[in-house]
């Protein structure tokens, strides 16, 4: 086993908030590997259905990202089900991981990582209202 596997929770948290938001608490996590990101997808396929939502990652724990995920970000599924993404983290290398993610594998949908859930959640309510009125 490696260290990226170690003390890492069986699976992240998947819930739909009363603010229309779907969360993915990855909290544990160090390692973001491409079936944890498909298990996220499925779940958020359960709760929200194909219904376009915003996302919220809430991924501080996180040190690396398998090279998959990031293309899996613009799989046609995640492009149908996504409005934007938020990523709330504020350690060095979520910073590090989620630029360089941005520099060469942005998906359609807007993604922005932020320090604080709350900025997240009220960044992603605004998006989500623009879509409704747009």
């Amino acid at each position: 086993m490696t260290i990226r596997g170690v003390n890492s929770p069986a699976k992240p948290a998947t819930w739909l908030g009363e603010n229309g938001i779907v969360y993915h608490d990855l909290h544990g996590f160090s390692h973001l590997t491409i079936d944890l990101v498909r298990f996220m997808h499925n779940a958020h396929g359960r709760i929200a259905g194909q219904r376009k939502r915003p996302v919220l990652l809430l991924g501080q724990d996180i040190l690396t990202v398998d090279f998959e995920v990031q293309l899996f970000a613009s799989h046609p599924d995640l492009l149908r089900t996504t409005t934007a993404l938020a990523i709330v983290g504020d350690s060095f290398m979520l910073r590090h991981l989620t630029a360089m993610f941005l520099s060469y594998h942005a998906p359609a949908y807007p993604v922005q990582r932020f320090d604080q859930r709350d900025e997240a959640e009220c960044w992603l309510t605004g998006i989500a209202a623009q879509a409704q009125h747009g």
